[in-house]
């Protein structure tokens, strides 16, 4: 029979909480103010931490949608609030411990950067069958103490700020490249169709004055639609401009 992971995930709350003898139980909490890249922009209210077993030997990353080599995203817990993880309370299964998690590896925490740019600026991005469906970057929760027990809690807690600083890499195998279809000019405006995006990568433009000089970041970046089409947009040129566009 396959087996899964016991659904017991919450917020810790004042109470008792219940769990079989030999169940794992982890908790983990980060001190904050938690930020993104810049090390200045405070994570989003509902932002995700992500509860990770780091195989041993195996260097752990996390690809753009959501895909990982050298470990497995156990949890994806979306619970920021205030710039912090609150301390959250997770179970697993006794026999999924056995089977995948006892040795060979560690417990860890990331925080994510599950910002999508549109036209409205950045919203989080949804959650599907347990993972985010754009992951920017992440970071390992530093300065965290942890210890596990059957039984008893394990507990991962930050003593310092997290930033997720480090970028994403695209999943495996991945060969999609963009392409601009249409330029529009309206008003101050220029709109830039491309096509042959995905959704979990933010693209932008550079532009310039001849097709050599193509080189100056517009910097406003927008992720790829579900139909595989996004328009960007930048400042129009008084005397023109040529334009490419790249991964954010």
């Amino acid at each position: 029979m396959k087996k899964v992971l016991v659904a017991t995930f919450s917020v810790l709350m004042a109470g008792a909480t219940w769990a079989a003898a030999n169940d794992l139980l982890i908790t983990f909490s980060t001190k904050g103010p938690d930020t993104y890249a810049d090390g200045q922009t405070t994570v989003m209210n509902k932002e995700c931490y992500a509860l990770v077993w780091d195989k041993a030997g195996e260097p752990f990353a996390i690809a753009a949608d959501g895909s990982t080599t050298g470990g497995d995203i156990v949890l994806v817990a979306p619970v920021a609030r205030k710039g912090r993880c609150p301390k959250v309370l997770f179970e697993v299964d006794a026999a999924l411990v056995s089977e995948k998690y006892s040795s060979g590896g560690s417990w860890k925490v990331y925080l994510l950067d599950t910002r999508r740019y549109g036209e409205k600026g950045a919203t989080l991005a949804p959650i599907k069958d347990g993972r985010p469906t754009t992951i920017n970057a992440s970071a390992e929760v530093s300065s965290a103490t942890i210890s596990v027990g059957s039984g008893t809690p394990g507990a991962v807690a930050a003593t310092s700020g997290t930033t997720a600083a480090t970028a994403t890499g695209l999943p495996a195998g991945f060969d999609v490249r963009p392409t601009i279809t249409d330029i529009q000019l309206d008003g101050d405006l220029v709109y830039v169709t491309v096509e042959n995006t995905v959704p979990y990568l933010a693209y932008d433009l550079t532009a310039g004055d001849t097709p050599e000089e193509v080189t100056e970041r517009v910097n406003n970046p927008r992720h790829g639609g579900d139909d595989g089409t996004v328009i960007l947009v930048a400042p129009a040129q008084e005397e023109g401009a040529f334009f490419k566009v790249g991964l954010n």
